[in-house]
């Protein structure tokens, strides 16, 4: 079952997910992502990425509030490893 954004109490909730919780979740919403893609990621990183997709689904409007840790950065880029 997925997560719903009115199932979820807060973000705590969240908190409380493993590792494998979260990537199931995660694949769920964005099934283009994969597994061990996924399992790159800390389980912080995961629960953010996470808050996000589900806060992506809200309906716009007022209450459709996301706003980017400060931990986070803003612009990431990656340079292919030859």
């Amino acid at each position: 079952m997925v997560a719903q954004v009115g199932s979820l109490g807060s973000t705590e909730d969240l908190a409380h997910f493993t590792t494998p919780q979260l990537v199931e979740q995660i694949i769920q919403i964005n099934p283009t992502a994969s597994t061990n893609y996924l399992h790159q990621f800390a389980r912080g990183e995961l629960r953010e990425y996470l808050e996000h997709l589900l806060s992506a689904q809200r309906p716009r409007g007022r209450d459709a509030v996301w706003v980017r840790p400060a931990s986070s950065h803003g612009i990431v880029f990656a340079e292919a490893a030859d």
